[in-house]
């Protein structure tokens, strides 16, 4: 018997790929894979996916004419209204980690407006794409996500004298206008 974690990292990555990270890598049939270690039932699997203690697991089950599915996108964060779903979680990491990684292009710029207008822009042109390809929900890009950046808005005037910008970037990820925030803190060249 061959643990399944192998074959779940690949189809995450198949996912990603096809898809983006914000889409949930469940109901996805796993190829060359004869059957489960042991066989679920339906009433066995819902007490899986949605316990009492929120602790959820994704089963691989197997359903006549469709094989083996991986079959749910649950965290163990079930309880949590952000965090529930495994997609989420990981398009929030995946904008934290793009943007963290693209404003460290602005670490030897002055802290003023000027960089602040370019820092917003850049974000904001990224979480468009995003949107245009479905990673973020809503009918509008204002519907699915905000920026913030500036004097009075993230940052104090001894923020900026200490050289610190922050951002904040909120994101609607599962329901428009719904936003989980992710804010950004990194040190710049003193005023």
């Amino acid at each position: 018997m061959t643990p399944p974690s192998g074959a779940i990292a690949g189809i995450y990555t198949t996912v990603d790929n096809t898809a983006g990270v914000w889409k949930a890598p469940a109901n996805i049939s796993m190829i060359d894979v004869k059957a489960p270690a042991i066989n679920i039932s339906q009433d066995f699997q819902e007490d899986l996916n949605a316990p009492l203690s929120g602790k959820a697991i994704n089963p691989i089950r197997l359903f006549p004419n469709n094989g083996l599915l991986i079959w749910g996108a649950r965290t163990l964060d079930g309880n949590s209204t952000d965090w529930r779903y495994i997609n989420i979680k990981r398009a929030a990491i995946f904008l934290e980690q793009s943007i963290k990684q693209a404003i460290k292009d602005y670490e030897y710029e002055p802290n003023t407006a000027n960089t602040w207008v370019s820092i917003k822009s850049m974000i904001q042109n990224f979480l468009t794409n995003l949107w245009k390809q479905g990673g973020l929900v809503g009918s509008s890009p204002s519907d699915a996500y905000t920026v913030n950046v500036g004097l009075g808005s993230t940052m104090t005037a001894e923020d900026i004298l200490n050289g610190i910008l922050r951002v904040s970037v909120k994101v609607a990820l599962s329901h428009p206008a719904e936003f989980i925030e992710i804010s950004f803190q990194q040190k710049m060249q003193e005023s």
